[in-house]
Order: structure tokens, then C-alpha cells, then sequence
């Protein structure tokens, strides 16, 4: 996907300019566990999602500018993924960092990694994914989003995740629009562009924070620097903890 085809420049730039076009539209930056009482009394709000599937720098990123901009969303972050480890000292940091701007958790769950398993079972798996990051981060989690979400998760079934919600239920997608920025394109037309945000119709956003650099590149590109960053991380890791690939650096 080259840059002409992106509809959108999706610069950290253009990501604040988004929010303050929100914010001048009287939108208010919401919570999930408000959605419902929002729209029985009918005022404009934002369910902000980001879906951390590559890179945590890039979603402390997105939260320093949201808490810039004095407002906060909700950052669901995956348990179980070779792309990152909410573990280790630096994955903690950052994760700790986001919260500490106000902003929310939530479990990013990806459901492909137990396959084959009934909806009671599944919501099992999700609950405890759920409380190790409560335990870990001392955070309440009380929304879940799905990784490349399946069809039975895009029935909206609420077993899917109880007790706790989960975005795809039809309490988040019947009444509110949903965006999203998934492949690093706006799928469902860009958030300003909706004729709901010429409304002021309650909107649910989702952005992957690993498409919101300081500068527009392609997709692909973005991706390719991903890769490059993280074997330079391995690699200072490597040398951090053991000797013998110290020494062409010595």
C-alpha cells in the first residue's frame, strides 16, 4: 500500500488535529462502562480505542499526546504475543507510563490462540488473561477488544466475555458508528469525514498506534522500520546479558 492510496496522512501531527477537531465538535472522550448512560441522555461522545498489536512506544506516543490534549482513552494490550512483553522491566514501564497519563486498560485478546474452544471456555481464558494485567498493573479491567476478531465474535455475543464486555457487543456497534484504521487505512471513511461526527452521533474509534509516526511513510514502510527497531533492541539485549556478543562492541 503505497501513500496515495492511504486516505489519511496518519502523522502523530494530524492524530492531535483529529482530537481537537473532536473536542471543538463537542464530543467528550468517554469510557466504555459510560457508553450506555451517554445515550439515553443523548450527548456527544467518543469511545477512543487503541488495539496495541506491534509496538509500545508508539502507543505511549499516541497517550502523551491524548493527556497534551487533556483526554484519555482506553489502550488494550495484548497477553499473549511475540511482538512485545508487557513483562519485562521496559514493557512495564511504558504500559505504567500510559496509565499514569489517565488513560485506561483494557485486554487485547487474542482469540486464535485458543482455537477450537466452546464460548464458555473461551470467556474462561479471557477472564484470566484479564486479571494477570489487573494483578500486574493493580488496574480494574472492564473491557475487552478481540484480535482480528472472528465471525462468532462478531455476532456480539456478551458470553464471549463475561462478566466483562467486550467492544464488538451490540451496546458498542448498533448505536454508536464505529472507525477503525486498521492496515493503516480508514476503513470506514476518516473520523471528521462521517456524516455521524457532522451529527455529533456517538462514535467508537479505533487506531493501531504502530500507523501514527512523526512522518507520513507507506504503510509497508512503517512496518520495515518496525523490524529494523526491534533486531536493534535484541541485539542491545544480547549484549546487555551476555559477553560473548559483547566483544565487537568492546
Amino acid at each position: 500500500m503505497d501513500n496515495e492510496k492511504r486516505n489519511g496522512k496518519f502523522t502523530q501531527e494530524e492524530y492531535a488535529s483529529m482530537i481537537e477537531k473532536l473536542k471543538e465538535n463537542s464530543y467528550i472522550f468517554a469510557e466504555f462502562t459510560e457508553a450506555e448512560e451517554l445515550l439515553e441522555k443523548n450527548i456527544p461522545f467518543v469511545l477512543m480505542r487503541h488495539d496495541v498489536d506491534m509496538d509500545l512506544q508508539l502507543a505511549l506516543e499516541i497517550a502523551k499526546i491524548e493527556a497534551k490534549l487533556n483526554v484519555s482513552s482506553t489502550f488494550f494490550f495484548l497477553l499473549r504475543t511475540d511482538h512485545y512483553n508487557l513483562f519485562s522491566d521496559q514493557g512495564t514501564n511504558i504500559v505504567k507510563q500510559i496509565l499514569d497519563l489517565g488513560h485506561h486498560l483494557g485486554l487485547h485478546f487474542d482469540n486464535a490462540a485458543y482455537p477450537d474452544m466452546e464460548v464458555s471456555k473461551l470467556a474462561k481464558a479471557c477472564s484470566k488473561e484479564a486479571e494477570v494485567l489487573e494483578n500486574w498493573f493493580s488496574k480494574p479491567i472492564n473491557i475487552v477488544s478481540y484480535h482480528r476478531p472472528s465471525e462468532i465474535v462478531l455476532q456480539g455475543s456478551p458470553k464471549l466475555s463475561a462478566p466483562r464486555k467486550h467492544t464488538y457487543m451490540p451496546l458498542y456497534t448498533r448505536n454508536i458508528k464505529y472507525c477503525s484504521d486498521s492496515t493503516g487505512n480508514w476503513r470506514h471513511g476518516s473520523p471528521e469525514d462521517l456524516e455521524e461526527f457532522k451529527q455529533k452521533k456517538p462514535l467508537q474509534i479505533l487506531t493501531h498506534p504502530i500507523w501514527w509516526n512523526v512522518d507520513s511513510i507507506p504503510a509497508y514502510d512503517t512496518l520495515k522500520n518496525l523490524v529494523v527497531r526491534k533486531n536493534e533492541q535484541f541485539e542491545d539485549s544480547l549484549a546487555q546479558n551476555c559477553k560473548v556478543f559483547r566483544q565487537d562492541k568492546e
